[in-house]
């Protein structure tokens, strides 16, 4: 499997269909005398910006921090999870539940809800 073509920026879909973001990211599991094994996939803006450059990916990470701390910025899926690979990614996991949208749900809570109109609910 070519990992990066069949994977990477793809739409992953939840246990209920719902979208949870792109794939940003392909965690691997490097061990001496051994190939590489995919052990998760990784979505967030910190992960996307990583790719770009090391730099942008540790600013972007610094200021998610800053923003919410308790919260992460990007968030990994075990690969154990992933049920399916065709143009999606299906996994299962129930992205509510999930920390995938828990930086958006801050987001949401502390900046979108306090502006005129923005009061709707995310997701």
């Amino acid at each position: 499997m070519n990992l990066v073509h069949e994977v990477l920026d793809k739409q992953m879909l939840d246990s209920r269909r719902r979208k949870m973001g792109k794939v940003d990211g392909i965690v691997l599991e490097l061990v001496d005398g051994r190939r590489p094994r995919v052990i998760a996939l990784e979505t967030g803006v910190p992960t996307l910006a990583r790719r770009l450059s090391r730099r942008l990916g540790r600013a972007v990470d610094a200021m998610v921090r800053r923003l919410s701390p308790e919260r992460p910025g990007s968030c990994r899926i075990p690969w154990r999870r992933v049920r399916q690979i065709d143009l999606d990614v299906y996994v299962d996991l129930d992205a509510e539940g999930s920390p995938v949208f828990a930086l958006e749900r801050w987001l949401h809570q502390h900046i979108v809800a306090r502006i005129p109109g923005g009061d709707r609910r995310p997701r």
